[in-house]
């Protein structure tokens, strides 16, 4: 590392107190991966970073970002990823726009009718407020669902709660069918292209979504624009591709960006939907609703609308039209990269960068931040740092398709990000209030939560992490902006990181090509989610007024690159993974006991569950003894490159069963949950089917993967002992 000539003591002392960031006098601690010698200088590195985003530049940020709306496919998402492609070659990155083709669609009409018991227009715009003038953007693109295909329905309605697997086994006990009806489903407790795939199961001729006052509206507090809530007339766009088949361009599945790929055609595509969809506001649910017939709902279906509700069909028939123009449109990934001394090392962060419409949250918030962190870096650059290794920070197009961009480009470039790529870092709505929340594979989450140990939060003395912390009683749930449970925490007295699913970018780089990730973000009353609402007036009122939660974000990612960068031997925790692959195998094999599955088809999963434990405490025990010496830089190479590669070995080749892009036998998104992470998800949702035969498959895939990272594990062991003992050793 060279020195830092632009920072007098003084100065740096001054900038870190204005900053909030607690430092200086106290006694340096060590740092996980680091030689004792490197910790102090490390420790300075970080302060300075963490002085150098601020809340101004990054609401300047955000400010230019809602300009105007940038959906993917436009013009306007051309123009964003230019600017920020521009802004990174200003902040000293070598910064390119890589451009994709992907099987878009826009809606050329989206109307909805009730036709009895009286006539009325529904699919009502958003309604505009004179307190916010964004609201009245004619550019806004009206509240569709991505991917519904065209069609032209009329028939009664069945209202069937959430739309969730659950629900249809209610109705079915009710004896209500919703063959040729249309549904009505309520957000929430599931990805929507789960409910569009259900219904569609079900044979369902139509879907209609609404965002319920219970779940994100007047029940919940305030609304827009006095509150951060939903108002009644807010509508939730989205996709409902069937990404739990695999994200992407449903054209070119597993294939990447390739243009003489085969291209299926739109009627063979398994990611699809086939019936017409689409989104309506609470509002205009409401005269749906109080005119159904058939019995009240069970309690536990009765959303805050001030009537009874009822299963249906009775008096309401609806007519919906939904004309879709589909064609091959560009989209534009922003790739930066900040040249290390190792350019054969990658440290990758990511957010996406188009909206629905203004997108100030959703992703604006996390892109705003990304880049103050990635001008940060580059200050430090400028100041005489020089990295270690390559920092690659990307701006993903076409994430709310269906992570078309992020998964593109990892599939053009998986067999490179295996050999180079250490970790990839994700934020998606990166603030909408305090709160901060983290989800990581196993072997980081200590490195996640060592990280916000150093930095301050902006509401308190303590830091991010005392904070985290102290709220982790609830947490935000980002599909139904409603709040939940938080995971229970690995360690007792612990703040929580949770388990990666899907619904961001970072699936295609875990549940694809194995490589060890991160997401992270700050949450608090979320109500206006994929909204015209959605914008700079939310976050400067209810989102982040002062935007310190945006800058606090920033160093928090920018702590994350520096330490991946820096570190002498990577900050892996292998034994806390196998630690949690040993209790999630433990519960499936007293689920199958219980429930009289085949039981003896986990045997192998449990014998190498046991094999991964022990071969990841001597590796444990072999690291703790090697960072505490010299390494050389060619030993310390190789032995990095096999931790990384750990997590590739417990991908399997041929994927899941019927889900052959899912290639991690560990962790991947519910067939039917569409966002949450299933655990162990071949062997797990078997023994949901009740399938003794795709168990045993299952099983034997899992324990080869179990069994390949012992075999890696006990190769970090050997050359962390070569290490130890190597002529450069204590040098």
């Amino acid at each position: 590392m060279k020195p830092l000539s632009r920072w007098s003591g003084a100065l740096l002392g001054a900038a870190i107190l204005a900053a909030g960031i607690s430092g200086g006098s106290q006694e340096i601690a060590g740092i996980r991966g680091f030689r004792a010698s490197r910790v102090e200088s490390e420790r300075e590195l970080e302060q300075k970073l963490q002085s150098i985003p601020t809340a101004a530049r990054a609401e300047a940020n955000l400010r230019h970002l809602t300009s105007e709306p940038h959906m993917a496919g436009t013009d306007a998402s051309r123009r964003v990823a230019e600017w920020l492609r521009d802004q990174y070659r200003s902040f000293g990155f070598d910064a390119e726009i890589v451009t994709y083709s992907a099987w878009l669609p826009l809606p050329l009409e989206v109307k909805l009718e009730m036709t009895a018991p009286e006539p009325r227009t529904l699919a009502s715009p958003e309604q505009p407020f004179e307190q916010d003038p964004d609201t009245y953007d004619k550019r806004a693109v009206p509240g569709f669902n991505t991917y519904s295909p065209s069609g032209e329905v009329t028939a009664p309605v069945v209202y069937v709660n959430y739309g969730m697997q659950e629900d249809y086994r209610e109705l079915e006990s009710l004896g209500v069918s919703v063959e040729g009806k249309i549904v009505l489903a309520r957000y929430g407790q599931g990805f929507r292209g789960i409910k569009a795939k259900l219904a569609e199961e079900h044979k369902a001729a139509g879907l209609i979504l609404y965002s319920d006052p219970q779940d994100d509206g007047f029940v919940a507090g305030d609304t827009f624009p006095e509150g951060p809530w939903r108002p009644a007339s807010g509508v939730q766009r989205g996709s409902i591709l069937y990404t739990e088949l695999h994200p992407g361009d449903p054209l070119t599945p597993g294939v990447g960006p390739n243009p003489s790929a085969r291209h299926v055609l739109p009627a063979d595509s398994a990611t699809l939907p086939h019936i017409p969809t689409m989104p309506i506001s609470a509002m205009d649910a409401a005269f749906i609703l109080e005119n159904l017939a058939g019995r009240h709902v069970p309690r536990r279906w009765q959303g805050g609308l001030p009537f009874t509700y009822h299963v249906g069909p009775g008096a309401s028939q609806l007519h919906m039209k939904i004309a879709m123009d589909y064609a091959e449109r560009p989209i534009y990934d922003v790739i930066a990269k900040l040249h290390g001394t190792n350019d054969h090392e990658w440290v990758i962060l990511g957010n996406h960068h188009d909206a629905w419409v203004f997108g100030a949250a959703d992703p604006g918030s996390g892109t705003a931040s990304m880049m103050e962190a990635g001008r940060a870096l580059g200050e430090l650059v400028r100041s005489g740092w020089k990295p270690q290794r390559t920092i690659v920070i990307c701006h993903w197009d076409a994430e709310e398709p269906g992570l078309i961009g992020s998964t593109e480009w990892v599939a053009a470039k998986r067999a490179e990000l295996q050999e180079k790529a250490l970790a990839y870092i994700n934020t998606d709505v990166g603030v909408t209030g305090s709160h901060f929340s983290a989800a990581a594979t196993p072997s980081l989450k200590e490195f996640v939560r060592d990280v916000t140990r150093q930095v301050g939060d902006p509401a308190s003395k303590g830091t991010v992490y005392d904070a985290w912390r102290g709220h982790t009683a609830r947490s935000f749930d980002e599909i139904s902006g409603t709040a939940r449970k938080a995971p229970k925490p690995e360690i007792a007295g612990e703040a929580p990181v949770g388990a990666l699913g899907a619904g961001s970018d970072f699936s295609p780089f875990l549940d694809y090509a194995g490589i060890p990730s991160i997401d992270i973000g700050f949450g608090g009353d979320y109500g206006v989610y994929h909204s015209l609402y959605d914008d700079f007036y939310w976050m400067k009122h209810f989102g982040d007024p002062t935007f310190a939660y945006h800058a606090a974000l920033a160093r928090v990612l920018g702590v994350l690159a520096l330490r991946l960068d820096e570190a002498d031997i990577l900050p892996f925790d292998y034994s806390a993974y196998a630690s949690e692959i040993s209790r999630e195998q433990n519960e499936l094999a007293a689920r199958a006991a219980q429930e009289g599955t085949q039981a003896s088809s986990l045997k192998p999963v449990a014998q190498a569950s046991a094999q991964l434990s022990a071969s990841a405490s001597r590796a444990s025990l072999s690291l703790r003894a090697v960072k505490a010496t010299s390494i050389d830089p060619a030993r310390a190479k190789e032995l990095n490159r096999a931790l990384v590669s750990v997590e590739q070995t417990l991908l399997t080749q041929g994927g899941l069963a019927g889900r052959p892009w899912f290639k991690h036998t560990i962790y991947a998104p519910g067939t039917y949950t569409g966002y949450a992470a299933e655990t162990m998800p071949g062997v797990s949702e078997s023994l949901d089917r009740n399938d003794p035969a795709t168990l045993r498959i299952e099983a034997d895939s899992l324990a080869a993967a179990l069994r390949r990272a012992a075999t890696r594990l006990d190769e970090v062991s050997n050359l962390a002992r070569g290490a130890e003992s190597s002529p450069a050793a204590g040098h």
